[in-house]
């Protein structure tokens, strides 16, 4: 009986191994016989919140009989990836969430016009500084809403490498 592996299954063994261990941004630990990844961390708790708003979004919508004002502000909460969104419309208040997945970065919100009158788009810009749409907020049969437009996550891992 043999029992010698063959050649293409050493190599495809070999292949696997050197794929799963590359990356980019190793760190080794002094004296460990591990590697660690190193990735930028942001405190998940602002040390202060600033209580005025970060952005805020303002649409005059005037008719025959009136002039309204929809109104959507952004605002910082003491967590540094959460932000309460404040909307009002025809004398209705309305509140919500938005929150930014972790990219290492401090977070950066916007809001955007609608393609509707009134509405508009909640979001953030991603580690590319590309704007990254979450919420749609805007006002239908006398109610303000808010309409997902996509959901976002980040996941971040820690492997450790035998040398």
């Amino acid at each position: 009986m043999n029992l010698q592996p063959k050649p293409f299954c050493l190599l495809l063994i070999t292949a696997f191994f050197i794929s799963c261990h590359t990356s980019t941004s190793l760190q080794e630990d002094a004296g460990a016989d591990s590697i660690v990844y190193s990735y930028d961390q942001i405190s998940a708790e602002r040390s202060t919140v600033n209580p005025n708003p970060v952005k805020t979004y303002r649409e005059t919508i005037k008719s025959f009989e009136t002039t309204d004002q929809f109104v959507v502000s952004l605002y910082e909460t003491r967590e540094t990836f959460h932000y309460l969104i404040k909307f009002e419309y025809k004398n209705l208040e309305v509140e919500d969430t938005l929150k930014v997945p972790n990219f290492g970065t401090q977070p950066s919100v916007e809001i955007v016009k609608g393609e509707t009158r009134p509405s508009c788009i909640v979001g953030f810009f991603d580690k590319d500084k590309k704007f990254r749409e979450s919420k749609l907020i805007y006002f239908e049969n006398n109610h303000l809403k808010v309409h997902v437009l996509k959901r976002y996550g980040v996941a971040t891992y820690q492997d450790t490498l035998r040398k």
